[in-house]
């Protein structure tokens, strides 16, 4: 048996955790100021099926509506909760950093994509090396004007995580750190920014548990 990790939290400021993905209860380890919110698991690394995958947010986001937490990546096992422990322990002057920097805010994830016939057109000739260099360079090009007309949105956010072109039709894709009374005013500002934009149409998600600022988790 392993234990299925959800989330990092700081001690005693959840009394009840609810159950895990698989229906077992979520309990606490504690180590000093920390505490890991865990359940038994008794297979292999859960599969991250669609409902796997939803039942872990529906759990994530009731723990962060009660606390601020650092979120485990989905399917994180540990064999035992001395191994829990000792990297609560080795880690702890950072993640209770973290958890203070995520304290009252949530993630706000921001796509930018192309809308049709914009952004960086294919050549349709045969490609070569040449013609392959290009037409990358236009595209990321392209996706550095899209990012800099996106750069007043972060004097409303406490951090920011950037990636510029994941995809050919995706030129910026976003998570910011915004404090939950401010959540309105991000959206409305992004609004604006969509109407101002010609070629790219954005589109929000969340609120988010802080996934994207989450590092130094556990697992």
């Amino acid at each position: 048996m392993s234990l299925l990790v959800y989330g990092v939290v700081e001690a005693g400021e959840i009394d009840e955790f609810g159950c895990g993905l698989t229906g077992d209860p979520l309990f606490a380890i504690t180590e000093g100021p920390l505490d890991a919110v865990v359940s038994d698991h008794h297979d292999r690394a859960p599969e991250p099926s669609a409902a796997a995958l939803e039942a872990y947010e529906r759990t994530v986001r009731r723990l962060m509506d009660r606390a601020a937490i650092l979120p485990a990546q989905f399917g994180s096992l540990l064999p035992d909760d001395g191994e829990v422990r000792g990297l609560l322990r080795g880690r702890r002057r950072d993640l209770l950093a973290r958890l203070g920097r995520v304290r009252g805010a949530v993630e706000i994830g921001l796509r930018a994509s192309w809308r049709p016939g914009a952004g960086a057109v294919a050549d349709p000739r045969p490609r070569t090396g040449a013609s392959y260099l290009r037409e990358r360079l236009e595209l990321r090009q392209s996706a550095r004007r899209v990012a800099s007309e996106l750069d007043p949105l972060t004097t409303l956010a406490r951090g920011s995580r950037r990636a510029l072109v994941p995809r050919p039709d995706l030129p910026v894709l976003d998570a910011y750190l915004v404090d939950r009374g401010r959540v309105r005013e991000f959206v409305a500002m992004v609004e604006q920014l969509d109407d101002r934009l010609e070629d790219v149409e954005l589109v929000c998600t969340g609120p988010w548990p802080p996934y994207s600022f989450a590092e130094g988790a556990p697992v």
